[in-house]
């Protein structure tokens, strides 16, 4: 379903908003979730598929002026994202996303994430939260080439038509984004509420309490497992996680007892 895109916090493409979802992190990242509380949001120009950046060397070209070019990334300059994934626990996502074999998969659901983030509620803040819509690249670039030749570039129909689309070669990712445009205090493109004033392409949103968010954590299958038995500790010791957090088994061989036929050895 479609929850008014124009809504100030929208879900879109979403059936069920009590559905799980997933998101890899590094374990540094996790304990600086809980020491801040808050989620780290980043800009999609960091995102590696080009078609996502497309702003970034797109333009329209003016027929009274040919040698002049009209640039759009101005449109994106607040807008963040986050990605997460339905895919629960599978082998291509550790070897893909936890190279180093050094991440940790957290649990929550897109209700949980949602009321999180529909507590902002500071003056022209916006978010978004749907399901990736998987197309073949030639869709996209003919949608790109329409939203640049007619104008019709606003934040609402960036969001859904370019930012929750992907190509289908990346159909396995099975992703859901949570996407934010911030409010551009004045006539500046830096939000000090927000953004890092380190690093202008990360934005923080705070989480009272990350321990409501989250509902499980599990460590990449490849980690030893003294590591993971003192990060478990140190989450439990230092933050109070009680849910579940363990190490995921999808690589645990098998411990197969059968009992034989009387008489087989005979």
């Amino acid at each position: 379903m479609i929850i008014n895109t124009n809504a100030k916090h929208a879900l879109i493409n979403l059936e069920d908003d009590d559905t799980a979802i997933f998101r890899l992190i590094e374990v540094h990242h996790l304990f600086e979730l809980f020491e801040s509380k808050s989620i780290c949001l980043v800009k999609p120009k960091l995102w590696e598929d080009p078609y996502e950046n497309f702003f970034n060397f797109s333009y329209g070209i003016d027929p009274l002026r040919p040698n002049s070019r009209i640039k759009y990334d101005g449109h994106t300059k607040l807008l963040f994202g986050q990605c997460w994934t339905l895919n629960e626990d599978n082998d291509a996502t550790w070897r893909i996303y936890s190279p180093k074999e050094n991440k940790v998969k957290i649990k929550t659901t897109v209700n949980k994430l949602y009321n999180f983030i529909k507590r902002i509620n500071q003056k022209w803040f916006r978010s978004y939260i749907g399901k990736v819509i998987y197309q073949p690249g030639s869709n996209i670039e003919k949608n790109i080439e329409k939203a640049i030749r007619t104008h019709s570039v606003y934040a609402e129909d960036l969001v859904k038509n370019f930012y929750l689309v992907k190509r289908d070669t990346f159909l396995h990712e099975k992703e859901i984004r949570l996407l934010v445009d911030l409010p551009a205090p004045g006539e500046r493109v830096i939000n000090a509420d927000y953004q890092d004033p380190d690093n202008l392409n990360l934005c923080y949103l705070p989480i009272e309490n990350p321990l409501n968010l989250i509902d499980e954590i599990v460590f990449d299958p490849r980690m030893p497992n003294s590591v993971v038995q003192a990060y478990s500790n140190h989450l439990k010791e230092t933050f109070g996680f009680k849910a579940p957090c363990y190490k995921s088994t999808i690589y645990e061989v098998p411990q197969i007892k059968v009992k034989v036929d009387t008489g087989f050895f005979v």
